[in-house]
């Protein structure tokens, strides 16, 4: 296949360019490298720099391609962020898929496979969450992917988009191989390498939820079974929308004391108030994925953390 992937020199996407070429796919990565990394784009692939809220490069883009499917990565995706500055994030998030959506019905691409996230999801009562658990965001960012899927949906019931999967992503850790090492990175595996690292206390926020030790509990997926989900969902001509998790949640301590484990040491922490648009507990329930992409996660928490440490130190 030809395939367009947006966002492909990012920590996730860049993974699953990689994944791509490697299967015989000819792959054209659109970034506007404000947070990617060229250098971890595979040679096989051609890199164009460009931005998706730019309508009228997004219509050149795909004017010059005959795509046979577009996988969707490019977003700003920091919960903290997006509070402090929603402008930015229905920016990039929304209005750059808007542009997307409109060249990929002009061009009659067929496919779309979007990277979209657990942050939709609500505060819920009971665990785990399937993809009929009531959407209502907490934070800016869930906002701006739940209209994104709602766009997508749309333009598939409207006929203006032949066919899509939605990949709700929980909480993706682990390297692909790459070596992928975000210095500015927001998520928690390395920012606790960095603070280890850097001889610094780690930030708990929150230490007052209703989970086991009072801290957030959230799912963890491994980087590679994440990718290996959007190839399975390549491959496939069912339309839908799938949750992408393990089924198991970790506090934070228990990601503290995994760190420990495997370096031998303590960790310093040091708790803090709770977030603006975190909530108490997310964990997947991936079983519908298993059932229409025939897609499993094989790997755990042991495996996230060797990556970690591997690709930061500590």
């Amino acid at each position: 296949m030809k395939i367009l992937v947006t966002g492909g020199a990012g920590y996730i996407g860049s993974a699953c360019v990689d994944v791509l070429v490697e299967a015989g796919h000819s792959v054209v990565v659109f970034d506007n490298l404000s947070t990617g990394q060229a250098d971890k784009v595979s040679d096989n692939a051609l890199l164009l720099r460009g931005d998706l809220v730019d309508k009228a490069a997004v219509m050149q883009l795909c004017s010059e391609y005959q795509f046979d499917s577009v996988i969707h990565f490019a977003a700003k995706k920091a919960v903290a962020e997006s509070e402090e500055n929603p402008s930015l994030y229905f920016e990039n998030n929304v209005v750059g898929t808007f542009n997307l959506l409109n060249a990929i019905d002009h061009y009659k691409i067929p496919k779309l496979i979007f990277s979209s996230t657990a942050a939709v999801y609500t505060n819920f009562e009971s665990e785990p969450v399937t993809e009929t658990t009531k959407t209502d965001p907490a934070s800016v960012y869930g906002a701006s992917k739940l209209m994104v899927e709602d766009m997508i949906n749309a333009y598939r019931r409207t006929g203006k988009l032949e066919s899509f999967s939605i990949l709700r992503y929980f909480n993706v850790a682990g390297d692909a191989g790459l070596n992928y090492k975000e210095e500015k990175a927001q998520n928690v595996f390395p920012i606790i390498a960095r603070s280890i690292k850097n001889g610094e206390p780690f930030n708990i926020f929150g230490t007052d939820y209703d989970t086991i030790d009072g801290t957030g509990v959230r799912d963890y997926i491994h980087l590679r079974d994440l990718v290996e989900a959007h190839v399975f969902a390549l491959l496939t001509e069912t339309t839908g929308t799938y949750n992408l998790g393990t089924g198991t949640g970790y506090s934070v301590r228990q990601l503290v004391a995994e760190f420990e484990r495997q370096l031998g040491k303590k960790v310093l922490v040091a708790e803090q108030p709770r977030r603006a648009g975190d909530v108490a507990a997310v964990v997947a329930d991936a079983s519908l994925a298993e059932t229409a992409l025939g897609w499993k996660p094989k790997l755990n928490l042991a495996d996230m953390v060797e990556d970690t440490l591997r690709v930061y130190g500590a």
